[in-house]
C-alpha cells in the first residue's frame, strides 16, 4: 500500500511537470477566457481595473480618516495589498471549482489535471496585471520615488503565485468531492481579509495581539510584494516564510493530486 501511495505521488509530480511543460496550451487557453468575459466591451478587463480603483480610492480615503492616518502613508499601503490579495483569494476561490467548470472538457479530453488550474491561475494573473496600473498610479502620485528594491516585487509575486497553485492544487480536490467546500472556503477567505493587514497595519495590534499577522501566511505572501514597493525594503523573514509555505502548499498539492486524479472524473 505504502509502495502504490509513493508511486502515485510521482505520478503527480510527473503530470504537474507536464502541464508545466505546455504554457501554450494553458496560457492560450487563460486568454481565450478573458477575451470570452469580455467581447463586445469597451474596456474590456479594464472595467475591473476603473471599479477596483474607485473602490480603492473611496475606502482608502474613508480608512485613512476613521484609523486616523496620513493619506499619503495609507492609500499606497492599502492598495497594494488590497489588489494583492484580490489576486490571492481569487486564485483560490475559483480553483474551488477548477474542474466542475471544466467537466465537459475532462470527460472527453485527457490533459494533466494542473493545466486547468494553471489556466485559471494565468487568467487571473492577466486581471492582475490589468489592475497594477492602480498601484503604478497611486505610488507615482502619494509614495517615495520607487527604487531599485522595487523590482523585488516581481519575484515576490511568483513566489505568491506559486503558494496559490499549491493551494489551488488542494482545494481543487477536496471541493470536487464534497461539494459543501466551496462555500465553506469563501466564507474561510472572507474572514482572512479581515484578519490580514489589508486595511490595518501590523502595529496597530500591540505587542500582545502581534501573533495574528506573525502567523498567518497571507500577511507575508502580501508583505513580500508590497515592502519593497512602498518602504523600498526586502522583508527577510516575510520571505522565509513564504518559501516554506509555497514548498508545503506545492508538494502536499502534488502528492493529493497524484492519489486522487483518476477519480476526479468520477466526481465530476
Amino acid at each position: 500500500m505504502e509502495h502504490d501511495n509513493t508511486l502515485k505521488s510521482y505520478g503527480g509530480l510527473r503530470e504537474f511537470l507536464a502541464a508545466l511543460a505546455t504554457p501554450h496550451l494553458w496560457a492560450l487557453l487563460a486568454w481565450y477566457d478573458i477575451r470570452q468575459r469580455y467581447r463586445r466591451s469597451v474596456l474590456g478587463p479594464f472595467w475591473v481595473t476603473l471599479s477596483t480603483g474607485v473602490m480603492i480610492g473611496t475606502m482608502g480615503l474613508l480608512w485613512s480618516v476613521l484609523f486616523k492616518s496620513d493619506v499619503r502613508a495609507y492609500l499606497p499601503f492599502f492598495a497594494v495589498g488590497n489588489i494583492v490579495w484580490t489576486f490571492y483569494s481569487t486564485q483560490i476561490n475559483e480553483a474551488c471549482l477548477g474542474f466542475t467548470q471544466f467537466e465537459n472538457i475532462i470527460k472527453q479530453i485527457r490533459f494533466p489535471m494542473a493545466v486547468y488550474l494553471l489556466r485559471i491561475l494565468m487568467r487571473n494573473l492577466i486581471i492582475l496585471a490589468h489592475n497594477c496600473v492602480i498601484i503604478i498610479v497611486v505610488l507615482v502620485w502619494l509614495a517615495p520615488p520607487l527604487t531599485w528594491v522595487a523590482w523585488l516585487a516581481l519575484p515576490g509575486l511568483l513566489l505568491g503565485s506559486a503558494a496559490m497553485m499549491g493551494a489551488s492544487l488542494i482545494v481543487s480536490v477536496f471541493c470536487t468531492r464534497f461539494r459543501d467546500m466551496p462555500m465553506i472556503v469563501q466564507n474561510l477567505m472572507l474572514v482572512m481579509f479581515y484578519i490580514t493587514p489589508i486595511i490595518w497595519r501590523p502595529s496597530a495590534l500591540g505587542p500582545q495581539h502581534q501573533w495574528v499577522a506573525t502567523y498567518n501566511p497571507f500577511a507575508h505572501l502580501i508583505e513580500i510584494v508590497r515592502a519593497p514597493l512602498i518602504e523600498a525594503r526586502f522583508p527577510v523573514e516575510s520571505w522565509l516564510l513564504s518559501l516554506a509555505t509555497a514548498a508545503i502548499l506545492l508538494i502536499f498539492g502534488v502528492m493529493l493530486q497524484g492519489r486522487f486524479k483518476d477519480r476526479i472524473a468520477y466526481w465530476l
